[in-house]
């Protein structure tokens, strides 16, 4: 489902050339729960944008369901982010001026799927994740883990295939990380691929595999 291949990235600074990736390989399947861990500032997120396609990377392949990421250009790349993955950020990244059904409703809009199918999908999965309530506030109408929440219903309205999750957990408090693991690792068990980086050692035994990122590769522990 997903497979990288002496992935290399690096970044140019005044200082010189940093080599953040470093010929790494990762490979992930279906209905499998990956996480990743590893020190501050060691990579961890940049590693996740290029899984994800939010970055580019330098050198190797990457291949996203049999496809080859280099081979199939900028309109291919968008078309597996909107048809096969869902990304949840440690910031949220909703649309400040849009609703909480709005936010939900956006991927799904741009999936084509029509606006009361759609209204009808957003209010489900908001509900899931206990907010049926909230369905028309804004994000600054909301706390913390209500935000994130609706990211939560906006990444599993979209039954994506490959899941990524930047520390979704790190600004939330206790209840509200229960509820984001339990619809997280709902998804892994209909068949998504969970791809998850975290300092919370407390949250590895959810995972089937943990891996540590080491000076640009990773290994399993």
């Amino acid at each position: 489902m997903l497979k990288a291949k002496s992935i290399t990235k690096i970044y140019t600074g005044p200082e010189g050339n940093n080599k953040v990736l470093d010929g790494l390989d990762f490979e992930g399947k279906a209905g499998q729960f990956c996480m990743i861990t590893g020190k501050s500032g060691c990579g961890k997120s940049t590693l996740l944008n290029v899984l994800s396609c939010l970055d580019t990377f330098d050198s190797g392949s990457l291949h996203i369901n049999g496809r080859d990421v280099c081979a199939i250009g900028h309109r291919g790349i968008c078309k597996i982010r909107r048809q096969d993955i869902a990304f949840i950020f440690q910031g949220y990244n909703l649309i400040s001026s849009l609703t909480a059904q709005q936010n939900v409703e956006l991927g799904l809009k741009y999936r084509g799927i029509k606006k009361a199918q759609r209204q009808a999908m957003a209010h489900r999965a908001l509900c899931q994740v206990d907010l049926a309530d909230r369905c028309g506030y804004l994000p600054n109408q909301l706390s913390g883990g209500q935000q994130q929440r609706v990211a939560i219903a906006r990444a599993t309205v979209l039954c994506p295939r490959i899941l990524f999750c930047d520390e979704p957990t790190g600004n939330l408090d206790p209840d509200s990380a229960q509820l984001v693991m339990q619809n997280i690792i709902s998804l892994k068990e209909q068949g998504t691929l969970v791809v998850m980086i975290t300092h919370d050692n407390s949250l590895l035994p959810m995972a089937d595999r943990v891996l540590r990122l080491e000076n640009g590769r990773l290994t399993e522990i």
